[in-house]
């Protein structure tokens, strides 16, 4: 019997983790468990981790750090090249999101209602969708995946 690898994983490899830094774990715990649907697997004070379910899909770390990196978005760096070293030396990494979405109109609507902020549509390289700000400040994007781009398996 042949193993198949779904076609999002390459090379045997998938995300199994992504970590975004924040200051209050608690509202960002609230935002993502509503908007991805997912459940709480592990929480401690400063962290907490949370994963969908049935298992699927990568889990979401959300860990408290006193400072993190003011928000921008990828392709919006301005200044020299060692002024935005120093700047990234002092702050801690974050990350943004791309989330598909079969409908991502509605689904940008529905996260406003959470708390999100819709800061610009999006259009580049064949893909559409919607910039965004989750209640902390990080930007992420909505994309727009179309109707077969969830009749893959995750697990």
């Amino acid at each position: 019997m042949m193993l198949q690898v779904a076609r999002f994983e390459t090379n045997g490899i998938r995300v199994a983790r992504i970590s975004v830094d924040c200051t209050d774990v608690g509202v960002m715990v609230r935002f993502w468990a509503a908007a991805l649907g997912y459940e709480i697997s592990e929480q401690a004070g400063d962290a907490a981790l949370l994963r969908h379910p049935a298992g699927a899909g990568p889990k979401l770390l959300l860990r408290r750090r006193a400072r993190p990196r003011p928000p921008r978005w990828a392709g919006r760096r301005s200044g020299r090249r060692e002024e935005r070293a120093e700047e990234d030396e002092e702050n801690p990494n974050r990350l943004h999101l791309e989330l598909y979405a079969v409908d991502a109109e509605r689904v940008i609507g529905w996260l406003a209602s959470l708390g999100a902020q819709q800061l610009a549509r999006y259009e580049a390289h064949g893909e559409t969708g919607y910039v965004l700000r989750d209640p902390e400040g990080n930007e992420f994007r909505v994309m727009n995946a179309g109707p077969t781009a969830f009749a893959r398996p995750f697990s």
